[in-house]
């Protein structure tokens, strides 16, 4: 099943992101700033993120762009209730697979989560090569 990692720091809409989505069977971990779940990342490995935009210490954003390549490279949801249009094409140049403005429906959200597991699981695996 799909690893998801949750950052939060709002305790409520953390728990529910987290109930919302294990009824799909993914197994998930919550953290309270973008800088946990980076320490939590050096040894361990996630499938997608979704994360706050506004977060104590480094912001969504900037946690989105620290996970656009290397290692940890994975798709990163958004969730928000501050989203200026500037702040909207700053997440796209990020590359993040969606935005939800908060509150959010749960039934939108992880179709959203199976629509980028989907495709960037595509984009990890390498093309099958037919033998001549």
């Amino acid at each position: 099943m799909p690893h998801i990692l949750i950052v939060e720091d709002e305790p409520t809409t953390s728990w529910a992101l987290a109930e919302g989505l294990s009824d799909d069977g993914f197994t998930i971990d919550t953290f309270r700033s973008a800088e946990e779940a980076l320490v939590w990342l050096r040894s361990g490995e996630s499938d997608l993120v979704i994360c706050d935009l506004r977060l104590p210490g480094m912001s969504g954003l900037e946690f989105a762009r620290k996970l656009r390549r290397g290692r940890n490279a994975q798709p990163v949801i958004v969730v928000t209730a501050y989203g200026s249009p500037e702040t909207m094409k700053d997440l796209r140049r990020a590359g993040v697979a969606d935005i939800f403005p908060k509150p959010f429906h749960v039934d939108a959200l992880r179709r959203s989560v199976r629509a980028a597991l989907a495709t960037f699981g595509a984009r990890r695996r390498p093309a099958l090569r037919k033998a001549a």
